[in-house]
């Protein structure tokens, strides 16, 4: 029986360890060779197992080349005895002996091989494999490519089969047939790939990951744009961007993660890039290898006092062991707006003027003769007829040309990288100046990433980076002269007078300024920015310590620097009203000549530096137990040319993270960081967070279900984050004093005498003012079907932003404050969902992909600073941020609204008892729009106003979805961009230029839609503008639902067709990869709006510098 029991206990063992030895992975933290003995130590090192053989055994075994990514241990074993006389078996005490095989009959079959085989091995983006593993199916007979990727083989006929493969690629089977010469392209296995996820201040495996993380490649977000970040929205779930300009240089989207949590301070999220604080909108996607945000308090924590607003990690590319690959992409892309808005020509415009005064009881300003000669074009000198967009151009341009350099051996790896990025404005030039006019934007990125092993344990990294951006503008501002633009009446002055001379409004000022003299005679303006950055580390492994310990020190300075110089003219500008008998016009001066003075120049930059010091830990214990856990000290400062004193912080990080048998994970962190924003007491925040996760696929009652689910994770995290941004003055917490009239010493006849100046009290001390604060809670799931041809990331996520920062609006300056005093006040919940999807799966030659993402972020400010209003819908508190607050349109008044009396052939209208009336504005007629007296008592006045009819002018819903299809060498892809639950409210930014002679007839443009009216003769309800005035109304233009649009809309944001040259080609012109593409942006939109861009929101009224619809054709060469 005990003999039994021990055969039974052995037998059960034994398959019990054989399984674990089959299903261990190894984690290989970059490309490299390394020899044997290093692959013996890397396990050691991640696992429990020893090893066994005589030394002299492997002493002349070749190095073995391993790629990036989680491989199994047998499969590594595997590839590191491959093509040799060594096999290996595991045996009991957890020890791997390594012997020589009894016999191998390879000669006999070398004997009878006849067919000779050649080929090529790569990745699918043409790069060169070395040791990738190329086996004769059933047979010992294989071989590996060497450093150039190339391989030969013999095999026994052509029903032979081979079989490639290599780490991080999924294994190919190819039969032989007819086929001598193969170029073979591997694709990546992105369940390998993936397993490496970047989180804060490090990495780690995705299966043991507890955070909100999502991540996409540099090459998913290669947009013809200059800002990277105008390639975020919909591609990244949990971003919500917006890009409201399209103007080169300053076309940057606002973004938020999770939506906007706070009513004040700073909102936007914390980028790092390569681990440092830094701006990312000026990086070349070229550089990028991934692209991830922290989005939960498990992966955000740590960040403490940055961390409350979601972090971006973005990883630049770095040098691969393998030979050096020269890449070039060039593009060349037209541009045109997506959508600008349509003017009145001055035949609709006069008529329109003099239907307002009609309605009003006045008599029209403009003459049928008048109206008449300008439509007959008879003198546009004289009867002008200006379409003030004809100063833009139909199209413009933009090129970008990048080369890149990466390859590196066994002691020295490196990226290099230059590229060029030129786009030109959409403003017309002037070519009678001798300076440029239009806008024009010229940018040079260089980087270089040079990674050294000093020694084996000694790793050392070199890091190089910068941006230089040449800009030119007009001498005004882009938006002065689209504001400009829609306040030039088309009727009043030409462009230019038909003999050169240059034309004026009558009675010029800053608003009746002509935009022809403003874009093409009012000077220039040349703008220079650089910004270099630079960053050295040192890892150093403490394996002589114990197994699994490293430490790491990073030093980091940046410098920003900008200079503008401006030179500012004007040109004489007339006016002429009629011509003389030799037919020559008339003219009157109204403004004088200024010459180019000298120009005005003005300068300002920065410099940041960063300090850190970490240790870390990783080690695996009875294959079972992995732990792992951090410590990081870091300091940074950040100086201003303004400012002398340095803006500094400092944080102490800790991190501890243990899973069991790959199914069980908890992650503890915090980070604790001081902000000189705070007194001593009040200085450092505690910032904890706390993550667990179940991997359910790695259970055993799941293996029948892993043919369908193969993997399901269930993800959970709580923790704390905070801010110090208070967008105001530095050291809050002391009080200031400033200057005041003082008293007079003296009094004389005349009154007073000798006074002298004093102090008051300015800003309020405020010693307990401390950090703001938000709670973060976040329960999510991981799953791949099928496996991993579907798979699916979803994100519940509810935070709590509290003890906000905050000067207040309720204290009565009657308590004897000159300024509102600082405190931490107010409150804000934020909840919502996000996710992503994808799906791949091969049909023969036919290959498709799809992937979708969607965030919804939905806030609710839960405390305000407000008194308490006379109504409920007046209250900030209870509703989202940035939520208009509007009347309620009930419709426009009818005839049936008032007591009609007739006198004279002149109609007066009363309105009727019982109907509210208006304290916007008197004398409301037919037509005016009629609105819903909420408290009913009679009047409309700010009292019905309600924060309750519109949604936030951010959107609350963005997401994507995109597809790719390839067939041989042919490929398309396509992605639309959208967002939802966004309102506008038209005209409420820039109202002189939306509605009809706002600000009067001479310093006025109507838009097309202006014919959209209401109407005597057609008194309709289904209109766009109530009744014509002669001049503002603010009854008609106050913000209300009748103004409120859906701003929600569907965008094709790219297409992308193109082709892989063929490797024959290729071959023969020395190339590895080559590809020729069209693409398309911004190619069209879905929306309600209708007379501009809807992602422009209001910004001036629709009138901004329009995004671009772009078509580019690329080329893309590898050597």
């Amino acid at each position: 029986m005990r003999i039994f029991t021990f055969l039974l206990c052995s037998t059960v063992f034994g398959f019990t360890t054989g399984n674990s030895f089959s299903q261990k992975k190894i984690t290989i933290d970059r490309d490299k060779e390394i020899s044997i003995h290093e692959v013996f130590k890397i396990i050691k090192n991640q696992t429990d197992y020893r090893f066994l053989y005589p030394e002299n055994l492997v002493e002349d075994s070749p190095k073995v080349k391993l790629r990036k990514g989680i491989i199994k241990l047998s499969k590594l074993l595997e590839q590191s005895f491959f093509g040799s006389n060594v096999k290996f078996k595991l045996s009991k005490n957890n020890t791997i002996v390594i012997e020589e095989r009894e016999s191998r009959p390879i000669n006999e079959n070398l004997k009878k091989q006849k067919i000779k085989l050649i080929g090529t091995v790569t990745d699918e983006m043409g790069n060169l494999l070395p040791s990738a593993s190329i086996l004769e199916k059933g047979t010992k007979n294989g071989t590996q490519t060497d450093f150039d990727g190339n391989f030969s083989i013999n095999v026994k006929s052509k029903q032979s089969i081979l079989v490639i493969s290599y780490l991080g690629f999924i294994t190919q089977e190819i039969a032989v047939g007819d086929t001598q010469v193969f170029n073979i392209a591997m694709l990546e296995d992105a369940g390998v790939l993936d397993e490496i996820v970047i989180v804060g201040f490090g990495k780690q495996k995705k299966e043991s990951v507890v955070s909100a993380i999502s991540t996409i490649k540099g090459d998913d977000i290669k947009l013809p744009t200059r800002s990277l970040s105008n390639s975020l929205a919909g591609r990244v779930s949990g971003i919500i961007a917006v890009q409201r300009s399209g103007e080169p240089g300053y076309d940057n989207s606002e973004f938020w993660i999770r939506g906007i949590s706070s009513f004040k301070g700073g909102t936007t999220p914390l980028v790092l890039v390569d681990g440092i604080p830094r701006s990312m909108n000026d990086i070349e996607p070229d550089e990028i290898e991934t692209f991830s945000i922290l989005k939960d308090a498990a992966s955000t924590a740590i960040y403490g006092a940055e961390g409350a607003n979601g972090v971006v990690l973005i990883t630049s590319k770095r040098g691969k062991e393998q030979k050096t690959l020269i890449s070039y992409r060039a593009e060349y892309s037209s541009l045109q707006p997506t959508r600008l808005p349509e003017f009145l020509g001055a035949v609709d415009f006069m008529k329109l003027y003099n239907e307002g005064l009609s309605n009003e009881g006045q008599q029209p300003k403009f003459s049928e003769e008048l109206i008449a000669r300008t439509q007959s074009n008879i003198d546009p000198d004289l009867y002008p007829d200006v379409q003030w967009l004809d100063l833009l151009k139909n199209t413009t341009n933009s090129q970008r040309h990048t080369l890149n350099f990466r390859g590196g051996g066994e002691k020295a790896r490196f990226f290099i990288s230059g590229a060029y990025f030129g786009e030109n404005g959409i403003f017309k030039s002037n070519p009678n100046a001798n300076y440029e006019t239009n806008i024009g934007l010229k940018r040079y990125n260089l980087r270089s990433n040079v990674d050294f092993d000093v020694t084996k344990t000694t790793l050392l990294r070199v890091d190089l980076s910068g941006q230089y951006l040449e800009t030119n503008y007009p001498g005004v501002g882009t938006s002065a002269l689209f504001r400009n633009m829609t306040l030039a009446p088309p009727n009043l002055y030409p462009m230019i007078f038909s003999d050169g001379t240059f034309a004026s409004h009558p009675t010029p000022s800053g608003n009746r300024s002509n935009p022809y003299n403003l874009l093409m005679e009012s000077g220039y303006a040349k703008e220079w920015r650089s910004s270099i950055q630079s960053k050295i580390a040192i890892e150093q492994q403490l394996d002589e310590i114990t197994d699994g310990l490293m430490i790491k020190g990073v030093v980091s300075y940046d410098s920003e620097s900008q200079y503008v110089s401006t030179r500012i003219k004007t040109p004489p500008q007339f006016i002429a009203n009629q011509r003389d008998v030799n037919g020559n016009l008339i003219y009157s001066q109204t403004i004088n000549e200024a010459s180019f003075g000298e120009p005005s120049e003005s300068n300002s930059g920065n410099k940041r530096i960063y300090l850190e010091t970490s240790m870390n830990y990783a080690k695996t214990f009875n294959n079972k137990h992995n732990v792992g856990g951090m410590l990081l000290f870091y300091q940074k400062e950040t100086q201003y040319s303004y400012e002398a004193l340095a803006f500094r912080k400092q944080a102490y990080i800790g991190r501890a993270t243990y899973m069991f048998d790959r199914r069980y994970s908890i992650e503890a962190n915090f980070g604790i960081t001081g902000s000189e924003a705070f007194s001593k007491g009040n200085r450092f925040g505690f910032f904890p967070a706390l993550g667990v996760a179940w991997v359910v696929s790695n259970e055993n009652f799941f293996n029948g279900a892993k043919h369908l689910v193969n993997e399901l994770k269930i993800r959970a995290s709580i923790g704390r984050t905070g801010n110090d941004n208070t967008g105001g003055d530095r050291f809050l917490y002391r009080g200031t004093f400033v200057g005041a009239s003082g008293y007079p010493i003296g009094i004389g006849g005349s009154g007073s005498l000798n006074g002298m100046g004093g102090y008051v009290e300015g800003r309020f001390a405020a010693p307990n003012l401390s950090w703001e604060i938000e709670d973060k809670r976040n329960i999510g799931i991981d799953l791949g079907l099928f496996n991993n041809k579907v798979t699916l990331q979803a994100d519940y996520f509810d935070n709590s932003r509290y003890s906000i920062l905050l000067q207040r609006n309720t204290v009565s300056s009657t308590a004897g404050f000159n300024q509102a005093p600082w405190q931490n006040f107010g409150k804000v919940n934020n909840k919502g969902v996000d996710l992503t999807l994808n799906a791949n799966q091969q049909f023969g030659d036919f290959s498709v992909s799809m992937r979708g993402t969607f965030t919804y972020a939905k806030n609710k400010i839960i405390e305000y600073d407000e008194v308490n209003q006379p109504y409920p819908w007046m209250n900030i508190t209870g509703t989202s941020l940035n939520t208009p607050n509007i009347y309620v349109a009930e419709g426009l008044y009818t005839e049936d609204d008032f007591d009609v009396s007739e006198g004279n052939g002149v109609k007066t209208y009363t309105l009727k008892a019982g109907l509210a009336t208006s304290s916007l504005s008197a004398n409301n007629l037919p037509g005016d729009i009629k609105y819903k007296d909420l408290n009913g008592d009679g009047k409309i006045d700010q009292f019905d106003q309600t924060r309750n009819a519109a949604k936030p002018t951010i959107p609350e819903i963005v997401y994507g979805f995109g597809f790719n299809v390839e067939y041989k060498n042919f490929y398309l892809n396509g992605f639309f961009q959208g967002s939802g639950n966004v309102s506008t409210v038209l005209g409420g930014s820039n109202p002189e230029g939306f509605f009809p002679f706002n600000f009067g007839v001479e310093e006025s443009s109507v838009r097309k839609e202006g014919l959209n009216r209401w109407t005597v003769a057609n008194p309709s309800q289904n209109v766009l503008y109530p009744r014509q005035r002669s001049g503002t109304y603010y009854h008609n233009n106050v913000g209300s639902t009748w103004w409120l649009r859906d701003a929600s809309y569907l965008r094709l944001k790219n297409v992308e067709i193109g082709y892989n040259f063929d490797k024959k080609l290729l071959s023969i012109l020395g190339l590895t990869t080559g590809r020729l593409y069209i693409m398309g942006n911004n190619l069209h939109v879905w929306d309600k709006i209708k007379m501009w861009d809807p992602e422009i929101g209001n910004e001036n009224a629709g009138m901004n510098y329009p995004i671009p619809r772009t078509i580019t054709l690329g080329l893309e060469l590898t050597l």
